[in-house]
Formats: structure tokens, C-alpha cells, sequence
């Protein structure tokens, strides 16, 4: 029974004649250039923009909320209760199941693409792409950010009469008089960790803000493709330029200039615990602080 998963058990993007190829190690400096692409990015982050730039790259299928990370997550703790592992390393029974389940899905976008790699953009905590890159050893993450002022902003224009997004319940429970509190306590949850993550796996991983990838369009492409392992987004390329007609989310479409970062924040809503966090993570990514109105 087992032998007959072996011919689907394959890194997403691989063909049969690669399969026996040893994965690179987690955090690998030479990017495998069939390996997953995830993109980790909050809602609202704008991530349609980067994903304009990425579908550009021929070799690249581009998928956004497919569910596969989560669904690796399920799986492995499905796997870790009936091996009865808690806090152990995952069995490799676990590690070549998974594995499978998830090759088939990625295989048929592939196949339907007509694409060699996948690349998808993931809204879910950081914490379900540790399970992934255990899977997938040489998967590269694509880290975007965008400040806490820009994605409040983003939020309340998608949303105008209420917050509905599942995601955002918990916070919305815990600040239910103040929508841009639910959404700084959001922002600073998901963007410290994934700062965490970045952290955790410097090589596998690289920083981009939302706000650079118009502001410094040709190096951010370029070492994106780099890290990639392309090199194969040319000056003709359609995604060498982010403008170039191509369709955005919602949440990056262009609007009326917000101004710089932080401005006309709603600081009198947020918290003193909460906003200390907000600017220790500006800080961090290299955004001014947070302030109101005339501050």
C-alpha cells in the first residue's frame, strides 16, 4: 500500500526525473529553482501588488488562499496525536503523507497552469509555514509588511460598516469599542510573528514592505528574482514593472495619498501596552513612529 503513493510523493514543481534529487537543507543559500514561493503577508497588506509583480516570472503559478498551509498544519497535528508525539518532531510516516496529500492538489495547479512552481500568497499566523518549511525544506518565503497606519486604513475602506473578516473576530472581541484598536492588536499580533519567523530562518526568508515595491521598483524586482533564483525577469519581461495594467486586490488599488506612515493615527483609541508594541515594531521594520493628528 505504501509503495503506491511514491509516484505523487514529489516537492510541488518537480517532474518524475528530479524526484530522486536530494531537497536542500532549511535556509539553503542555493534557491532550488522548483521550490515553493509563499508569500506571508497580513490582510490588508497590499499583497496584490507584490503578487503582480511575481506573476511575471513564466515559470510561476500563482495561487492566493488555497488553504494548503493550514491544511499542513491539520495534518500534522492529526499525525502527532495518533503517533502520540506532542512536541516531538513529526514521524516520517507523517512528514511522506502529508507530503502526498498536498503534492496531488499542487501538481493539478500546475498542470492546469502549465507552470513548474508554485507560488502562493498566505494570510494565515506565520506559525502554519514552520510546518511547511519542515515538509518542504527548500521553500522560500516571501516576507511583506506594510505599516500599522496603512493597513488600518486599507481595513476601514474594504470595510466601511463592520469588520466581518473570521480573522479579525478575536481582536474585535478583545477592543470591541474601537475598530482601529481590534486592527493595531491584529497588525502587531501577526506582524510579530512573522518577524519571528524571518528571524528564525534568515536564509529561507526575505523582508519586503509594501511601501518600497513602488517606491523602489526595479531593486525590489530585482532581488526578488534573486532570491528566487530566477534571474529570469528581464527588462521586457510583463512583470518587470508593477504598473503595467495589471489587476490588484482591493487592498492595494491606489487612492488618495494616506501620507507618510502613521498619520492621522487614531493614538487616543489604542492602548499605551498596545501602541509601545506598534512603534517597537515600526522601529524594527524602519517606519516612523506612530502618532495622531498634529502630533
Amino acid at each position: 500500500m505504501m509503495a503506491a503513493t511514491r509516484p505523487v510523493a514529489l516537492a510541488p514543481g518537480d517532474v518524475p526525473a528530479d524526484r530522486d534529487r536530494p531537497a536542500p537543507a532549511a535556509g539553503s543559500r542555493d534557491p532550488d529553482s522548483r521550490a515553493p514561493v509563499i508569500v506571508l503577508a497580513t490582510a490588508y497588506s497590499g499583497a496584490g501588488r507584490l503578487r503582480s509583480l511575481l506573476a511575471g516570472l513564466p515559470d510561476l503559478a500563482c495561487t492566493t488562499g488555497t488553504g494548503i498551509l493550514p491544511l499542513c498544519e491539520q495534518a500534522q497535528a492529526a499525525w502527532r496525536n495518533a503517533d502520540g508525539r506532542p512536541g516531538r518532531a513529526p514521524s516520517a510516516l507523517a512528514i511522506s503523507s502529508t507530503r502526498a496529500l498536498t503534492d496531488i492538489i499542487v501538481t493539478s495547479i500546475l498542470a492546469r497552469e502549465g507552470k513548474r512552481r508554485w507560488c502562493e500568497t498566505c494570510t494565515a499566523q506565520p506559525d502554519v509555514a514552520e510546518t511547511f518549511l519542515r515538509l518542504y525544506p527548500s521553500t522560500r518565503f516571501l516576507c511583506l509588511y506594510r505599516s500599522c497606519g496603512q493597513v488600518i486604513r486599507a481595513a476601514l475602506d474594504a470595510s466601511p460598516w463592520g469588520m466581518a473578516d473570521p480573522v479579525l473576530a478575536p481582536f474585535i472581541r478583545t477592543h470591541p469599542a474601537s475598530t482601529a484598536a481590534a486592527l493595531s492588536a491584529y497588525w502587531a499580533a501577526y506582524t510579530g510573528s512573522l518577524l519571528a519567523f524571518e528571524r528564525s530562518h534568515p536564509q529561507a526568508a526575505l523582508r519586503l514592505r509594501f511601501e518600497d515595491l513602488a517606491s523602489a521598483e526595479p531593486q525590489t524586482a530585482q532581488a526578488v528574482t534573486s532570491f528566487l533564483g530566477g534571474g529570469f525577469l528581464g527588462a521586457e519581461s510583463p512583470g518587470a514593472s508593477l504598473g503595467g495594467g495589471a489587476t490588484l486586490d482591493e487592498d492595494s488599488r491606489p487612492g488618495p495619498d494616506p501620507g507618510p506612515p502613521g498619520a492621522e493615527f487614531p493614538v487616543g483609541q489604542i492602548p499605551a501596552p498596545l501602541l509601545a508594541q506598534l512603534n517597537e515594531l515600526h522601529r524594527d521594520l524602519g517606519y516612523p513612529p506612530v502618532t495622531g493628528a498634529g502630533a
